[in-house]
């Protein structure tokens, strides 16, 4: 599938969720163009010519009425962020695409993406003393690198300003890519800090440096 393909299924698909969650705001509005088509058929039947005004306003009604059912077709299991629990926004952020999904944005010593979908639920990274995790942060995997200085920082999850789970990304090779942190054993890394770690890879260098380190992503 290619990037318009993508781009055009992700339109359709935050189309939907719309209509799903603003159901009762389209059925009211597909009352009001009902009462205007009525009221134009009055009109229509009295003898004026406004049978094509009465057809669009009807026409406007029925796409508005059964709009939210076309949302639940295409999207018969998927609820808008707002309306999810902490369990399903890890499973949709752990599905989202990291690049057409999400929109970073950098401020004062800090980074913050959030998504396209719902702004409100964002992550975000400072990288000052407050957003350190573990300054010169010394695992094996992380200093074997040109540069062997690493710093690992929390990434806050957040949705409307309320903190939901918090992520820890390692700096290595003086900034060139951000790792997600494994299981000291196995060097596995959870889905979910790996999404993010992808949302954060400013460089496109994640896979190659995951390689390098030895990090194998874990599968459920």
């Amino acid at each position: 599938m290619g990037i318009d393909s993508i781009r055009k299924s992700n339109k359709v698909i935050r189309l939907a969720i719309w209509a799903k969650a603003n159901a009762h705001s389209l059925r009211e509005i597909a009352l009001l163009f009902f009462a205007l088509a009525l009221f134009t058929g009055v009109i229509w039947i009295s003898g004026r010519d406004v049978e094509p005004i009465a057809y669009v306003l009807g026409l406007i009604s029925s796409l508005l009425f059964v709009s939210p059912s076309i949302a639940r077709y295409v999207l018969p299991d998927r609820k808008p962020v707002r309306d999810m629990n902490y369990d399903q926004i890890l499973d949709f952020i752990t599905s989202s695409n990291p690049k057409l999904d999400w929109k970073s944005i950098e401020t004062n010593r800090a980074v913050e993406a959030f998504l396209k979908e719902d702004p409100r639920l964002r992550i975000r990274v400072r990288y000052d003393e407050d957003g350190i995790h573990v300054k010169d942060f010394s695992e094996s995997w992380a200093i074997t690198h040109p540069d062997p200085t690493a710093n690992s920082y929390w990434y806050d999850l957040s949705y409307a300003g309320g903190l939901i789970d918090r992520f820890i990304l390692v700096s290595v090779d003086g900034g060139q890519a951000k790792l997600p942190r494994p299981d000291p054993v196995t060097l596995e890394v959870d889905p979910y800090t790996y999404k993010v770690a992808q949302i954060f890879d400013e460089h496109n260098t994640l896979h190659e440096y995951m390689s390098k380190a030895g990090l194998s992503v874990i599968h459920f």
